[in-house]
């Protein structure tokens, strides 16, 4: 069966993107909860300190949100490289994701001015978080890294496929505890928070998908069930619902312009093209090598579309309008 060719991106890359954020992470926590059926929505205190002010703040609260999204890409990429789906690319998407996690935790850390993180963390209890993402992101690392080299045992695969959601919870922690810390509460609206979360947990989930389609054709010994990749599709498509037509009722307002609008209309037709070859796995039809390789690309054009209209969000949230006056 043939569905079409991967769709090119859409959206231009843009860097440098600025966010400041309100953390009603508690709030936010319940309304979500109440929408939808969460993967990972930790536990936030109310009471914190009086937010850091810090130059390049707004640039360790992002690049600590990618990490949520390579937590789920690496073991993908293993995946689809140990099935010899798409080997070159796959390989090199297992090779720069690995890569770019450490040096986004590493930068997070100590510092590091190619991200414009300009000085290393100083704060004792996000410290403790970044070095319990980085005893849980070690061994997975040093199995990724013996999957790209064509060297990993049975047990190292396995590791990666089987042991990737405890950093994808503990890189969750990271990112709102650093939102804590540095943003300001007076910055943007709740509204323009909750946009922004929703659509950036689009990435991940993009790439969650593409893990555990991958994980369900694969002989593989995993937990991952029909069911994981069902609620990841539903947790998907009801955000995107959400986003595109707005959910007052949670607190989520439709696109506060045209150009973000657009750009969600861009990845539902990436995702539409995607959608029928992770149905055709929830359905037990076996992907030939060919659409196998074909799921894993839209994916991940679907996945760089989303985070260019998260970049948008962003932007509109830093411009410190509240968005449901815009």
């Amino acid at each position: 069966m043939s569905y079409g060719t991967v769709t090119a991106p859409s959206f231009p890359e843009k860097k440098d993107r600025k966010i400041i954020m309100f953390p009603e992470f508690l709030k936010l926590k319940f309304l979500l909860l109440a929408a939808f059926s969460a993967v990972i929505i930790p536990s936030v205190s109310l009471g914190q300190s009086v937010p850091v002010v810090e130059e390049n703040a707004e640039q360790r609260i992002n690049f600590s949100g990618k990490l949520r999204m390579l937590s789920q890409r690496v073991p993908s990429a293993a995946c689809h490289f140990s099935r010899g789906i798409d080997v070159e690319g796959s390989a090199a998407l297992l090779v720069a994701a690995t890569a770019e996690f450490e040096k986004i935790l590493t930068g997070l850390e100590f510092g590091d001015a190619d991200l414009n993180i300009q000085l290393p963390e100083t704060n004792g209890q996000t410290l403790a978080l970044i070095a319990e993402l980085r005893t849980l992101w070690e061994p997975l690392k040093t199995a990724a890294d013996a999957v790209a080299n064509g060297t990993a045992t049975e047990a190292q695969r396995n590791y990666v496929l089987n042991e990737n959601l405890p950093v994808l919870r503990a890189a969750q922690l990271l990112v709102e505890r650093l939102v804590q810390q540095y943003s300001n509460p007076n910055a943007t609206t709740f509204a323009a928070l909750v946009l922004v979360d929703i659509s950036g947990r689009q990435r991940m989930l993009t790439q969650k998908m593409s893990k555990e389609s991958c994980i369900l054709e694969g002989d593989f010994e995993t937990t991952v069930t029909v069911g994981d990749l069902e609620t990841t599709m539903r947790i998907f498509e009801n955000s995107l619902d959400a986003l595109q037509n707005g959910m007052p009722v949670v607190g989520v307002q439709p696109p506060p312009n045209n150009t973000i609008a657009t750009g969600l209309d861009g990845v539902l037709n990436d995702w539409n093209a995607a959608k029928p070859y992770v149905s055709d796995v929830l359905a037990g039809n076996a992907l030939e090598v060919d659409e196998n390789a074909v799921k894993f690309r839209q994916l991940n054009v679907t996945m760089a579309n989303m985070n260019t209209v998260v970049g948008m969000y962003v932007d509109a949230a830093a411009t410190l309008v509240p968005l449901d006056n815009m």
